[in-house]
């Protein structure tokens, strides 16, 4: 069966999605696939040979990689298999990423489309006389990024997260047992309902169910994307926050605690290359159990916030 695919790639620097950054063409067979990458808008400072790095569907591939010069760099690769839910990564010097999703993989994570870019990137796709397929990369930025707000960094005692995205680019692996305090699920308007705190943070805990992710004495509180009404303003964009929305897919929930300030955290399983792409979305670090991030760990990526 052959299958042909384009899925584009964008130029992201610290987490930011800065424009579209060429193609990436897949042609599947029934035992083998064929891969054509084709770069260009890389700032021209950048030159050399970068690791390309690939999920297949399965697992992830680094080969040797693609040489870019004054902005643009061409690279083909074959497979001995037929390749699905590709996604494709080239980490660059600077804080920049190039990135691309195909549909498929789109579609296995529950991410949205984002149909005025593949409509702006079709267009450039015509002018390299390649064929407009549907498809499109998954851009993980979130509208703080776009905003230009700075990732902080103040958090380095806790591990500091180069940033990575939770990509599956490892297996998801399943969270260790912790100690749970069940409740029935908030209503969106069940804190008017019941009445206000004059501490809000208690009211959140009397509201969602309660964890010990670390099986120690902290509390934390489930939540959802839909439950961050309960943050300010500028952090309720983080519903639009892709690193954030992949690990709520995985493990269908996030969590929200009070140590010292207020922290977000994401699901997932420590990885140096997780690590780096948490940080370009702004989870600045990594806690587990065992108080010791080692490949594998599950754990929370997290991030400060404020109610």
């Amino acid at each position: 069966m052959y299958q042909k695919e384009i899925i584009y790639m964008g130029l992201h620097k610290d987490g930011s999605r800065l424009g579209s950054a060429g193609f990436l063409k897949v042609e599947s067979r029934d035992k083998e696939s064929s891969l054509f990458l084709k770069i260009k808008n890389i700032p021209h400072s950048i030159n050399g040979r970068f690791p390309v790095r690939f999920y297949n569907g399965s697992d992830w591939k680094e080969v040797d990689g693609i040489t870019l010069q004054e902005g643009n760099g061409l690279w083909e690769e074959c497979e001995p298999k037929c390749l699905r839910q590709v996604r494709l990564q080239i980490i660059l010097p600077g804080g920049y990423l190039i990135e691309g999703i195909s549909k498929q993989a789109q579609q296995k994570s529950g991410e949205r489309q984002g149909n005025e870019e593949v409509t702006e990137l079709a267009g450039e796709l015509s002018q390299e006389e390649e064929p407009v397929q549907k498809g499109t990369d998954i851009s993980y930025e979130t509208d703080e990024m776009r905003n230009g707000t700075a990732v902080r960094q103040d958090v380095a005692e806790r591990i500091p997260v180069q940033k990575q995205r939770r990509s599956s680019q490892e297996p998801v692996a399943e969270p260790p047992a912790m100690v749970s305090e069940e409740l029935p699920p908030p209503m969106a308007d069940e804190m008017q309902i019941n009445g206000v705190k004059e501490d809000k943070w208690e009211q959140i805990l009397d509201t969602y169910t309660k964890i010990h992710p670390y099986g120690d004495e902290r509390v934390y509180v489930k939540l959802e994307p839909k439950d961050f009404v309960i943050l300010q303003a500028k952090y309720q964009q983080l519903v639009n926050n892709s690193f954030l929305l992949h690990g709520f897919y995985n493990y269908r929930y996030v969590i929200l605690g009070k140590e010292n300030d207020y922290y977000l955290g994401v699901p997932g399983v420590f990885y140096e290359r997780e690590k780096m792409v948490a940080l370009m979305f702004g989870f600045e670090a990594f806690e587990c159990a065992s108080g010791e991030a080692k490949p594998g760990e599950f754990g929370y990526y997290l991030r400060r916030v404020e109610l």
